[in-house]
């Protein structure tokens, strides 16, 4: 087997929603979600997602953990309060359907034949853009 057919480079994470927590910080009535999702374009692991509504008008910004040790993936995104609300409202239309989210990011990063991610330290990588997929009836 050539050495292009056991590794797939990406730059895209597909997951699958598994839990949604709205929070709110009742001192500064600061408002966040917290997602778990499954990962579809990984063999193992899992994401958690922190979501802060932001104070910017428009568009959003995010980061994401690898960490070495360990198979779950850190993300931390801010996006402006008017996508913020949507995205509530969006999760809360569907509940009960599909909902998946891909993350593209600035760096590649390296799945063996298996899809199992293979990383050799902690990475950490500039969430470039981020697509929500909801099913409808």
């Amino acid at each position: 087997m050539s050495d292009e057919k056991q590794f797939q480079i990406i730059n895209r994470i597909e997951m699958q929603i598994s839990n949604v927590e709205y929070q709110v910080e009742t001192s500064t009535a600061a408002e966040s979600l917290a997602i778990k999702f499954s990962l579809v374009t990984i063999a193992r692991g899992s994401c958690l997602m922190y979501i802060k509504s932001s104070i910017a008008t428009s568009g959003f910004c995010g980061t994401l953990k690898i960490p070495f040790d360990r198979n779950v993936i850190e993300a931390t995104v801010e996006m402006s309060h008017m996508l913020f609300n949507l995205l509530i409202k969006r999760i809360a239309e569907t509940a009960e359907r599909r909902m998946t989210a891909t993350v593209e990011i600035n760096k590649s990063l390296t799945l063996d034949h298996e899809g199992c991610l293979i990383i050799n330290d902690t990475t950490e990588a500039v969430i470039e853009n981020l697509t929500w997929t909801f099913g409808l009836r």
